[in-house]
């Protein structure tokens, strides 16, 4: 089975399950589809009996909805939501902290590549076609930089005219939370997506899980990794970008600029899609140089950066 990691999200945001010596017909499992994270959702459960394949997916469809009222930027009731709407959240659920907290881990790592207060600056360039006004980029700015945001057991508050954004991190972060759930439930084997993949265990042939790569969700795969118990999250600068373009949808928050055409696509590969998706997006605003020292912070990352020429840089 090969999946094209990009097809595979816009298909299929959710997961897949394969039994654990083969795939069965899918005579067996069940399936929902439906709305996630702002996007179609296809959760398909394959090779396991229909009655213990939708209790899965009651469990799995339950964790996601659970989690979206947590970080969705398209709920106005969604904790995310209300802290945009307000500055301030009350009583953040362990959840949210658990978030914030490792958000702290990877801005650092990334010497502030990694920052989901950049959601100002994205409006800026949403409302504009990318391409807003330098008076429009510094109103932005200035309410932008995760130092800047408040948290605590208590309550988070942002400064006047900040907003958050964990797009580039919740779906890895929800990814883990059903692979938690999955396996706590008796999962040995399967490939699970929440708009980052995760591999647990063998394939049913008994090797990793292939997973293949692109740079935008209609091309075909040009490279194949496998994974085994590992996840993967790649970010692409123009995978999605505002109007016509040119500017992509990944923006730097030390310059409040498009990522720089420095890669075609980033991938990492970690234990965690949460540290994976999170890397994967600060790279791209990285150079190879700053590549290989944020990576050298996280023992299990490998990361797959191909440039514009179309050259491979493997850490």
């Amino acid at each position: 089975m090969n999946l094209n990691r990009r097809r595979f999200i816009s298909i299929t945001a959710g997961c897949l399950l394969g039994a654990q010596h083969a795939i069965a017909s899918e005579t067996t499992g069940a399936r929902w589809q439906g709305i996630a994270l702002g996007a179609h959702a296809d959760l398909r459960l394959v090779g396991l009996p229909a009655q213990e394949a939708e209790s899965l997916l009651v469990a799995a469809r339950s964790e996601i909805e659970r989690l979206e009222q947590q970080f969705s930027l398209y709920r106005a009731d969604s904790a995310l939501g209300r802290l945009n709407a307000t500055g301030v959240l009350e009583q953040p659920g362990p959840d949210m902290l658990e978030l914030c907290s490792l958000v702290s881990t990877l801005h650092q790592a990334s010497s502030g590549l990694f920052d989901p207060s950049v959601q100002p600056l994205w409006m800026a360039y949403a409302r504009a076609q990318g391409t807003p006004e330098k008076k429009d980029l510094a109103a932005a700015r200035a309410s932008t930089g995760w130092s800047k945001v408040e948290v605590s057991l208590d309550r988070i508050r942002l400064v006047a005219g900040a907003a958050l954004t964990f797009n580039g991190i919740a779906q890895g972060f929800i990814t883990d939370r059903v692979v938690s759930l999955l396996k706590a439930r008796g999962l040995e084997t399967g490939l699970i997506s929440v708009g980052e993949i995760a591999a647990v265990g063998a394939s049913p042939t008994g090797n990793g899980w292939a997973i293949g790569l692109a740079d935008h969700e209609d091309d075909p795969a040009d490279a194949t990794i496998y994974l085994r118990d590992k996840a993967v999250a790649t970010s692409s600068p123009n995978g999605t970008v505002f109007g016509t373009g040119p500017a992509g949808h990944i923006l730097n928050p030390a310059t409040g600029m498009a990522a720089a055409a420095n890669w075609r696509r980033v991938s990492v590969i970690h234990r965690s899609a949460a540290v994976a998706d999170g890397l994967s997006t600060a790279a791209v605003l990285q150079s190879a140089t700053e590549i290989r020292q944020m990576a050298r912070l996280f023992p299990d990352a490998a990361v797959r950066a191909i440039d514009q020429d179309g050259a491979l840089l493997a850490v």
